[in-house]
């Protein structure tokens, strides 16, 4: 089977290696789509998720939607064109649409894309390898002058489809493809001519779909959270976890559930950010949480060396205090080694650890 972006990390990193590095520390009617009415903004987007949306991830456009063939890579590479890196960031909140889905990226390659954003909760993990499970949606807004040809994709989907539903109100194509030993169920529609989505789980996509209709609060991570502070969402690519302690012993990434392969427990943790400038090939993360130990949980995720006491050849992440209880890392994403590294430990941050 081929390596998926970013379901299926594809580095050097074991999860035997990643583990190693923690323990040191109702029925409807079909409706057509409606027309776009101008360009996005996050925080219209936010308004369309559940409110218990624990983890979001977004890419500002505009950009080209990628070739996620052309996204992968071996680790002998030593340096990734900037165009090149800053493509796979901009991915990670487009994974569900590297699955087949009846063809659905085949026909989207190369349209411009003004704002992509993935809302997730439920974290799970899968049944032996491969990436976690989650409940979740991710929204396609492209340019408003393009129409999405949803009548075709429909027509070329009907072979590989196992069924279609009405979900409030919209006529939902439904795939099934296997991923190591799991079963990925994803939700295809169009709700507007230059809108797309692909979720993971019908309850959620309902409620997205009903909040695009009707804006109701509270939203999704609402603007008092403290992470919003901190973290850029004027860059390319950005996210946000902010922890929840309800059913967090079913979550192996969360920090509340005692110790497990794909987190660093912390009972003092609030929540996480990132983001991403080209300028440098920096990636930033910020840490909340009022432990002690904080600096040396951030540091244990990345896997890198801390830059004040690493030596010239060790791979370096620069931790500072932001303020108390908030430690910041940033990581330079030149050697493709780097890159592979701090995204395995970054996506385990964000609930989407992959096991190897």
């Amino acid at each position: 089977m081929r390596t998926r972006w970013p379901l299926v990390l594809k580095c050097s990193c074991t999860m035997a290696l990643f583990v190693s590095t923690l323990q040191s520390f109702g029925q409807a009617t079909d409706r057509q789509p409606k027309t776009g009415s101008g360009r996005m903004t996050a925080k219209e987007l936010l308004s369309w998720l559940p409110d218990d949306t624990e983890t979001v991830i977004a890419a500002n456009g505009p950009f080209a939607f990628p070739d996620f063939a052309g996204l992968e890579w071996n680790d002998s590479e030593q340096q990734l064109p900037l165009a090149e890196l800053e493509a796979r960031m901009r991915s990670l909140p487009l994974g569900l649409f590297d699955l087949k889905n009846g063809g659905l990226a085949k026909g989207l390659k190369g349209k411009e894309v003004t704002l992509a954003v993935e809302g997730s909760r439920h974290f799970r993990p899968p049944a032996a390898l491969g990436g976690m499970r989650y409940e979740g949606c991710e929204i396609i807004v492209f340019n408003p002058a393009i129409t999405l040809d949803r009548a075709s994709f429909m027509r070329n989907a009907t072979a590989t489809a196992v069924r279609s539903e009405n979900i409030a109100g919209l006529k939902v194509t439904v795939f099934e493809e296997p991923q190591e030993d799991n079963v990925w169920t994803t939700f295809v529609g169009f709700p507007r001519d230059n809108t797309v989505l692909v979720a993971t789980n019908a309850d959620y996509l309902r409620t997205v779909l009903l909040r695009m209709a009707h804006a109701s609060e509270p939203r999704a991570l609402p603007g008092d959270l403290a992470e919003w502070k901190y973290v850029n969402t004027g860059t390319p690519v950005w996210g946000l976890r902010h922890y929840q302690r309800l059913n967090a012993d079913l979550d192996p990434t969360s920090p509340f559930s005692g110790q497990h392969a794909a987190n660093v427990p912390d009972d003092s943790a609030v929540g996480l950010g990132f983001w991403f400038e080209p300028a440098g090939r920096m990636a930033h993360v910020i840490y909340m949480s009022a432990s002690k130990d904080a600096r040396q949980v951030l540091q244990s995720y990345l896997g890198l060396a801390d830059a004040e006491s690493a030596s010239p050849r060790e791979l370096q992440i620069r931790l500072r205090e932001l303020a108390p209880s908030v430690v910041e890392g940033s990581v330079e994403l030149s050697p493709a080694e780097v890159f592979s590294r701090f995204l395995f430990g970054l996506l385990a941050m964000l609930g989407r650890a992959v096991y190897l």
